[in-house]
This record gives C-alpha cells, structure tokens and sequence, in this order.
C-alpha cells in the first residue's frame, strides 16, 4: 500500500451517491491507488427554529413554496425518463459504501452562519494528517476552507459540474437546458481558499441534453470515468497536472431556479416535445442527403453543388470520393428506415450526374462514415462499425463493390467517424470514442499510432482524449492540405446533431503533441431547407459533402 497513492474521500455520510461507490469499487481494481478512507462529515445538530436546509433556501414565500413544489413535480417527470435508460436507472439514489471503504475518519465541521462554509477544529485536522494522505477528494458538500486544504500532500481536488468560465453555482446541468446552451462543461480543480477559483488540471464537456436529469446523469456519467483517468495519471508521475491560467469571471452566481424560471423551463420542455409529436405525426424525419462539384474543396461553392438523388425509404449521408482506374466513385452511408440500420452504397460520377452502382459493403450490423485510404497501392476503407464495437478495416478487392474484411484496428471499443493518414513516418488514427454508457461518441477525441495501418497494435497518445468538446471533437472528413492536412469537424446544437460544420489545420502532431487551429466554417445556408450540414470530404477532383432537412422518408 506504501506505494499506491493513498486517497481518503471526505462524505456526508455512509450512504453516497452511485458514482462515488463505482469509484471506490473501481479503485479497489487497480495496484495504482488506493481509496483507504472516508472522512465522514457529521453535521452538528440543528439549533432550534432554523429548519431544513430548503426553507432557509426558499423561506416563507408562497412564490417560493410553488417553486419548491414544480421542481419537485419536474423532477418525478424526469425520473420517470431515465427509468427507461439502464445506465440510469437509480440516478438519484444513494448506496451504502459497507466495506468498499475500510477506514472511517469522523470529523464535525465548524459551519459558518450561511450554512455554506466548512472549516475543521485543529483536533479533526490531526485525524486526517494522521493518515499521511497523498490526495482527498470532495464528495459531499460544504465550501472547504482553512488547513484542511493543505492536510493532504496533493491538497484536495473537487468537481464543478459545469463549464466555471460560464456557468458558476447550480443546480448542475439545469441552467445550460434553461439557456439552450450547446455543450455542458465540468472541471476538477484543486480547491483554495478562492471561492470558485480552484486551480483546474481537468475540463471535458457534453452535448447538452434537452432535459436537466438527463443532462445531468450523462454529466456525472462521463467526468467520474475521466477522473479515474485523472487519479491513474496522478499515481503514475506522483503529482498533479499542470493547472489552467485563470481569467476574469463576468456571469453570475447561479442558483436554485425562481417560479417564473421553471414555469420557462417547463413551458419550452413542453414546447419541444409537442414539436417533436407534430413531425411524428406529420410522418417528418431529419433525412440527409449528400451533393458534389467537380472542383477541389479549396473552390467548393456549395450553392452550386448537385445534389445526388435520396431514394425513397432511405437517407445518404457521410460521401467520402475517390478516383481509381479512370472512375471517380462517391461512397456514402445508405440509412435504410424500415431496417433501422445503414450500409455502404457506391456512386459513380460522370458528366456532373450520379449513377447508383450499388452495395459496396454490408453487414448485420449498421455501417456509416466510409472513410477511404491507400496503403501500398491498395484502397481500403473504415466504416464506422461502434455497433460491432470494433473498429474494422475492408480492402477493396475489385473496384468499387467488392470488398473484404481486411484488419480489426480495436476490439472491445465503441468508436465512430475513424480517419486514417500518415505524416512524418507514423500512422495516425483519429477516432471518437464513447467510455460510458449510453453511448455518445460526440464529445472526445482520441488519437492512436502506429508503423501500419493494419495492425491491431496502435500506441494511444498519452493526451487522450486530445480533445473533449462536442462542438470540434467528432470527425467529419478530412482534406488535405499542401503537406498537412485539415480535419473536418461535426458541430452540435441544441437539439440539434450534426447542425454545422469547422475545418481545423493540425499544426502539430506527435507521440506526445497534437494540436489544431480553426480555419472555416461550413454552415447550412447554402440551400433552402436545410439545417444541417457535418461532413466534407475531397479528392482534388471531386468535393462532396451532406446536408440534412425535414422530409417524409
């Protein structure tokens, strides 16, 4: 135990929430740390006439009272949802750490008059430096101030679950669904005595969800895994990452929602799904539809593109073009509704039309995002293939419908939108990988190496996710560039997937670097219609790309 990185968790209480016992059971796995106490945080006794913690909150107020209760009733609502979603069924619920935990540090905070800031007597302080503890985490509640900041050789690491650029307070993930905001944003920091100016060494974000439970859940969700990558670091170089500058913070504090904010936030959760039963009725769904030119991506001018036929009872999205033996071919995803389920189909461009060639590969599983590349004279394509939870490789056999099973770059992954290239002796792989469940593979980033392409032995870059934000993270073709290359990337909205695209010049790359700056923008503006666009791709003789709208199958 002596060289594991020893962690206590300062609780509430025995009972804690779910993720906190995953995290306790997951640590209990790895020779890389050890979770060997909580530090249990006993509330002294409430002196009389003070009352519960929500009427000091809400006090007397008939109009505070109602809010109480619509943030009861939208929370019930909530549940009932995510009752239907395995991963968070119990979202709410607290579990007895029992053994997960074998040692119990019990200290009773010293609380200010606000109820909101903790500080420790100088005898509870000598329990916890008692246990020589290289790191504490924050799992319960309460503003840590004083020494206890400083009894752990690390010092104390908290979440904030939400983006502290923008949003400060809580509850966490309600106010980025109240504002409609694109991405919901979480750090860790290492506290100080700076209320809300900790020093962060993790940010990550998600697509924001269209309900506060849900948003919340896959918050939680997602930052417990990335701390557990967090602490693995941690143990491994034996102190904590470098921390983020700080910088000016202009929003406000953010609090419980008043009356007149849940009747808003209720009213537009209402609005939405009347919306959605509208189109359900009206028999709409988003189809997408993809368009060429006959230029290079440089002097594409989408307005001018055409468009390549959508046979009914199907969507084409994701068009990836290359030229071999004197035919330029168009692959793309081909979305059968009635199967729910989608393959890879061929075009062959001639004369600025579109001929349908038919199948190039399918499986009993869906298949999208036919990313294309050679490697010793030979075309290979990578379908997105998450529902196999493999990442595959086929060889084109005879071009362009006959392909074969080629390599399995992963196994045991859920990844989509994978690219391939090679720059400076190495092959790179760029994938977007989902670690939790249910899976969404909008937010991170990864990047793997290797000597070849085909191989199942990639070497993951040692700053992954290199990125951690749905509105650049997901692929969305890839282009050259003179030497370089330009990574196309998915934007998501509000609500929205896939509503516009970013191309980003990667400046740097390397087993240990990478990095990336934007150039362009794509915006669905370049047809009546639409509202979206995520992909774009080209040959140099050929540029394709997709666009989504409201249409009847």
């Amino acid at each position: 135990m002596s060289d594991k990185l020893k962690i206590g968790l300062i609780v509430d209480g025995e009972h804690v929430s779910r993720y906190v016992c995953q995290l306790a059971d997951w640590a209990r796995t790895t020779d890389a740390l050890c979770i060997s106490h909580l530090i249990v945080q006993e509330r002294p006794t409430a002196k009389k006439g003070r009352g519960s913690f929500l009427s000091r909150l809400f006090g007397k107020s008939p109009l505070k009272h109602a809010a109480v209760a619509l943030w009861k009733a939208k929370t019930r609502l909530e549940l009932r949802r995510l009752a239907a979603v395995e991963a968070y069924r119990g979202f709410q619920e607290t579990t007895d750490m029992g053994a997960r935990v074998p040692g119990r540090i019990r200290v009773t905070p010293l609380v200010s008059k606000s109820g909101f800031v903790h500080r420790f007597s100088d005898q509870d302080l000598e329990k916890v430096r008692r246990e020589n503890f290289d790191l504490l985490i924050r799992c319960g509640s309460g503003i840590l101030r004083g020494a206890i900041l400083t009894s752990a050789r690390l010092g104390i690491l908290s979440f904030h679950h939400g983006d502290n650029r923008i949003n400060r307070g809580g509850p966490a993930g309600f106010w980025e669904v109240y504002h409609r905001q694109d991405r919901t944003g979480f750090v860790v920091q290492r506290l100080t005595e700076e209320l809300d100016g900790g020093e962060v060494i993790l940010r990550g974000y998600i697509p924001t969800q269209d309900a506060h439970l849900l948003n919340a859940a896959m918050l939680f969700a997602r930052s417990y895994y990335h701390l557990r990558a967090l602490l693995l670091r941690i143990a491994r170089t034996g102190e904590l990452p470098a921390a983020e500058p700080h910088y000016p913070y202009s929003g406000k504090l953010f609090v419980t929602p008043k009356l007149h904010e849940m009747a808003i936030y209720m009213l537009r959760r209402f609005t939405r799904s009347a919306a959605t039963r509208v189109r359900r009725t009206l028999g709409h769904q988003e189809r997408w539809g993809i368009a060429f030119a006959k230029c290079d991506w440089r002097s594409a001018v989408l307005w001018r593109g055409t468009r390549i036929e959508t046979p009914p009872g199907r969507f084409l999205a994701d068009p990836f073009v290359v030229t071999r033996e004197g035919r330029s071919c168009v692959f793309a995803e081909d979305y059968v509704y009635r199967a729910s389920r989608g393959h890879i189909s061929a075009f062959e461009l001639t004369d600025g039309t579109a001929r349908e060639l038919g199948v190039a590969v399918k499986e009993d599983f869906h298949l999208s995002f036919p990313f294309l590349f050679e490697f010793d004279g030979a075309l290979y394509m990578c379908p997105e293939t998450c529902d196999a939870k493999e990442i595959r490789i086929y060889r084109c056999t005879q071009f362009p419908l006959k392909w074969q099973l080629a390599s399995v770059a992963m196994k045991d992954v859920v990844a989509a939108d994978t690219m391939f290239f090679f720059q400076d002796g190495l092959w790179w792989m760029l994938t977007n990988i989902s670690c939790t469940e249910p899976h969404n593979c909008a937010s991170e980033l990864h990047l793997f190496w290797s000597t070849t392409p085909l191989t199942a032995d990639w070497q993951p870059h040692p700053r992954n996710p290199v990125l951690f934000d749905p509105q650049n993270a997901r692929n969305g073709g890839l282009l050259k560039d003179g030497d370089g290359f330009i990574r196309v990337a998915q934007q998501q909205r509000f609500g929205s997937y896939g509503a516009s695209a970013r191309l980003f010049r990667i400046t740097r790359i390397s087993t240990d670097e990478y990095a990336e700056e934007a150039v362009s923008s794509i915006t669905p503006d370049f047809a009546p219609g639409i509202h979206g666009v995520h992909h774009l791709h080209s040959n140099g003789v050929y540029s394709v790309w997709d666009y989504k709208k409201w249409q009847r199958p």
